[in-house]
């Protein structure tokens, strides 16, 4: 994946924005809804979303 984000944090290779793994396009990115998707994406997204689901309940 080649892509360049100002909030990208190569060092730690995590999204600065977010606080936690980069994953072009989920939500709160700053590329959301300007890209789609790939199926990998979107299954890590899927998950990322359901690991923080559960550490609020």
């Amino acid at each position: 994946m080649t892509f360049a984000c100002i909030n990208y944090d190569a060092s730690g290779d995590c999204c600065r924005k977010l606080g936690g793994e980069c994953i072009p396009g989920r939500r709160g990115c700053v590329l959301d809804g300007q890209v789609t998707l790939s199926n990998e994406l979107r299954r890590r997204v899927e998950e990322l979303e359901k690991k923080q689901g559960k550490s609020k309940d």
